[in-house]
C-alpha cells in the first residue's frame, strides 16, 4: 500500500509540473501594438561621430520639444524645465547603484565647474532620495539632482540605460543625446 501510494504521490508531482511548465503558444504570437525594436548603435557607430545616431536612440528625437518636468531636488527646492528656457540644459539621469553612473558624476561635476556659464547641468536620479543624497554629498556635487521618485520623467524620456544625457537648446529642444557614461572631455564634445 505505501509502495502505491509513493507511485501515486510521485505522478501527481509530475503532472503538476507538467501542467504548470507546458508552453503558452499565445507567448510567441506576434502583438500588432507592440512597439517597432530599436536599432542596434555599435560602439564604433557611436565613435564614427554620424550625426543620425542620436536620432535613432529611444526617446524624444532630435529638433523635438523636451518633455517638461517638474521635480523636487535633494535640497527639497521644486525645479522644472522651464525655469531654465533661453538656457541649455544638459540632463543627466542616473542612479547610485549604477557604477558607470557614479563613475560619471566626477567628470560631469568638473565638466559643470569648468566654466560652462551657457549651460545649466541637471543630474535625474532615478534611485530612493537617501542612496543619492549620500552619493551626491560624498562626490561634492554642485549642480542640482532631482528625485524622480515615481519614474515618470524616466518613462516620458524612455530612458533604457543608464547613465543617458541629453542636451536641451534655449528654446526647449532636444539637440544632442547620449547613451553611456562620458569623461570630462565627452561631455565637451557633446555639448557643441
Amino acid at each position: 500500500m505505501k509502495k502505491l501510494f509513493g507511485v501515486f504521490l510521485i505522478c501527481s508531482f509530475v503532472f503538476v509540473i507538467y501542467t504548470e511548465n507546458k508552453s503558452m503558444p499565445e507567448m510567441y504570437e506576434f502583438k500588432e501594438d507592440r512597439e517597432e525594436a530599436v536599432p542596434a548603435v555599435t560602439s564604433s557607430e557611436l565613435a564614427s561621430g554620424d550625426e543620425e545616431i542620436p536620432d535613432r536612440l529611444p526617446g524624444p528625437k532630435l529638433g523635438s520639444p523636451a518633455p517638461e518636468f517638474t521635480l523636487k531636488s535633494l535640497s527639497g527646492e521644486t525645479v522644472s524645465l522651464t525655469n531654465f528656457k533661453g538656457k541649455k540644459v544638459l540632463i543627466n539621469f542616473w542612479a547610485a547603484w549604477c557604477k558607470p553612473c557614479t563613475a560619471e558624476l566626477p567628470a560631469l561635476e568638473a565638466f559643470n565647474k569648468s566654466g560652462q556659464k551657457d549651460i545649466q547641468v541637471l543630474s535625474i536620479n532615478i534611485d530612493p532620495e537617501d542612496h543619492a543624497g549620500e552619493f551626491a554629498k560624498e562626490a561634492g556635487i554642485s549642480f542640482p539632482v532631482l528625485l524622480d521618485e515615481d519614474d515618470k520623467v524616466n518613462e516620458e524620456y524612455q530612458v533604457i540605460s543608464i547613465p543617458t544625457s541629453l542636451l536641451i537648446d534655449e528654446n526647449g529642444y532636444v539637440i544632442n543625446k547620449h547613451i553611456g557614461a562620458m569623461d570630462e572631455e565627452g561631455f565637451h564634445v557633446f555639448v557643441q
